[in-house]
């Protein structure tokens, strides 16, 4: 019963830190920026 729970416990813990990461790598995408919010061309 023990193993079987820090097992499961271990597979949460890396499931998440996996999606964690994949969120940063996707939302941090400095490409996107541009498209989103494009520099302007006449500076103030």
């Amino acid at each position: 019963m023990f193993l079987t729970t820090v097992l499961g416990f271990s597979a949460v813990l890396l499931i998440a830190t996996g999606f964690f990461i994949h969120y940063l790598q996707v939302g941090l995408d400095s490409k996107s920026s541009v498209t989103v919010d494009p520099k302007p061309k006449e500076k103030y």
